[in-house]
C-alpha cells in the first residue's frame, strides 16, 4: 500500500471518488457518480454511490487484500445502481454484512423498483470466497448503447485507457497479489500493471461453466 496509515489509506480513496466523479461521462458512458437517471433514483442518487463506494474502498482498506477481481465494466442492474463493482441492490446488504458496515451501504434507486440481478453477478458472488477479494472494473462507467441507456455493451479500448489511472491508484493503495480478469478486456487492462495476472472466460453468453472452473483453480493455485 501507499502508506501504512488508515489516514493517509483515507485520503487515497477519497482521492478514487473525486477522480471517478470528475471524470466526463459520454452519450453512451454512464457516470453514476455524477449522474443520475430520473426514472429510477433522485438527484442525490451519485452522492449516495460515492459514499458506498467509498466506504466499500474504506473498509476494503482495512484488510489484507490479496486478491483483486477485474472485471470490464459496470452492468445495468450492478455499479451503475449502486456504486460499488459486482454489486446490484440485493447484494447491498450480504457486502455490509460481510464487511462489518454499520449502517449498512444505501440504495440509491428507489425502494419500490425490483432487485434484479445480472448472471454476470450472481456467476460472481457465487464463487466469491471468503475473505473477499477487491472488486473492480477496468472502466467504472456503465457503457451503454446511447438511445437504448440500460443496454449494456462492451466497453472501447479508448474508455479503458481513460480509465487506467484509476486502476493504477487501486493497485498502489491495495498492493493486491494477483489479479483474477473476468473476460479479455479486463486481461488487457491488467497488462503491464507489474501483477501476476489470471484470465478466466466471462460468464454471460454461455460462459458460466468455464468461468466457475477457471476460478475454481485460480483459488487452488
Amino acid at each position: 500500500m501507499i502508506d501504512g496509515s488508515t489516514t493517509s489509506r483515507r485520503h487515497s480513496v477519497d482521492a478514487i471518488v473525486e477522480r471517478l466523479s470528475a471524470l466526463p461521462g459520454k452519450a453512451n458512458l454512464f457516470n453514476p457518480y455524477a449522474g443520475f437517471d430520473a426514472e429510477i433514483e433522485g438527484a442525490d442518487a451519485p452522492v449516495t454511490r460515492r459514499r458506498n463506494l467509498g466506504r466499500y474502498l474504506a473498509a476494503m482498506a482495512n484488510r489484507d487484500v490479496r486478491d483483486l477481481w477485474l472485471g470490464e465494466a459496470p452492468s445495468r442492474f450492478g455499479a451503475r445502481r449502486t456504486g460499488v463493482p459486482f454489486t446490484g441492490d440485493g447484494r447491498l446488504a450480504d457486502l455490509s454484512q460481510r464487511l462489518g458496515l454499520d449502517p449498512p451501504l444505501a440504495r440509491a434507486t428507489r425502494g419500490t423498483l425490483p432487485t434484479l440481478e445480472s448472471g454476470t453477478s450472481r456467476e460472481i458472488w457465487n464463487a466469491v470466497p471468503d475473505p473477499l477479494p477487491l472488486f473492480w472494473n477496468a472502466v467504472l462507467f456503465h457503457p451503454h448503447r446511447g438511445v437504448l441507456p440500460l443496454r449494456n455493451r462492451t466497453p472501447t479500448r479508448t474508455e479503458i485507457a481513460e480509465h487506467r489511472k484509476v486502476l493504477e491508484m487501486i493497485v498502489a493503495i491495495f498492493a493486491p497479489r494477483r489479479i483474477l480478469c473476468i473476460g479479455r478486456m479486463a486481461q488487457r487492462a491488467a497488462d503491464g500493471l507489474g501483477i501476476p495476472a489470471t484470465y478466466v472466460r466471462h460468464p454471460a453468453q454461455g460462459g458460466a461453466i468455464r468461468f466457475r472452473a477457471g476460478v475454481t483453480a485460480f483459488l487452488d493455485d
